[in-house]
C-alpha cells in the first residue's frame, strides 16, 4: 500500500509526484477535510500556470549553457604558518 499526496479539484485528482499505475487498480481515497488557508488557491493557480508553461515549451530546444571554468591555481595556506 502506498499513499500519494495531491489535490482533488472538481472531481479530478492531481498528484504531487509522478506515479505509474496499471490500467486498473483498486484504491481507497482518504482526503483531508480540514479548513485550509487561502494560500492553497494561490498555490494551485501557480501549479496550473507551471503545467501550462511546461506544455507550451514541449519541443523547444535547450541551448548549451556555458560551464564554469575555475582558472585560478590553488592557494596553499599551510605555508602561511611559517611566516610568523
Amino acid at each position: 500500500m502506498k499513499a500519494i499526496n495531491g489535490y482533488l479539484e472538481n472531481g479530478r485528482f492531481t498528484s504531487l509526484e509522478v506515479i505509474s499505475l496499471p490500467k486498473r487498480v483498486p484504491v481507497v481515497l482518504v482526503y483531508n477535510d480540514a479548513v485550509t488557508d487561502g494560500n492553497q488557491e494561490a498555490r494551485l493557480s501557480w501549479l496550473k500556470k507551471f503545467h501550462r508553461a511546461v506544455k507550451q515549451s514541449a519541443g523547444e530546444e535547450m541551448p548549451d549553457f556555458p560551464r564554469v571554468h575555475f582558472d585560478r591555481a590553488r592557494v596553499n595556506l599551510s605555508d602561511m604558518a611559517d611566516m610568523g
